[in-house]
């Protein structure tokens, strides 16, 4: 894997990261600490099944 290539693939992480956190707190009631971690791990392992789903599809 190449250095764009490692790029992209991260940014792509990141971002499909930063949009499921941001849904997952945007849709509970309460916003505290325990919260702010499940969603940062659930938005992790989204991410990483929003990725491979997008590569299986286009073969990238």
């Amino acid at each position: 894997m190449n250095r764009r290539t490692a790029l992209l693939a991260g940014s792509e992480l990141l971002a499909w990261w930063a949009g499921l956190a941001l849904l997952w707190l945007v849709l509970i009631s309460t916003v505290d600490t325990l919260e702010r971690v499940v969603a940062a791990g659930a938005a992790a392992v989204g991410a990483l099944a929003a990725r491979a789903g997008r590569r299986a599809v286009t073969w990238r």
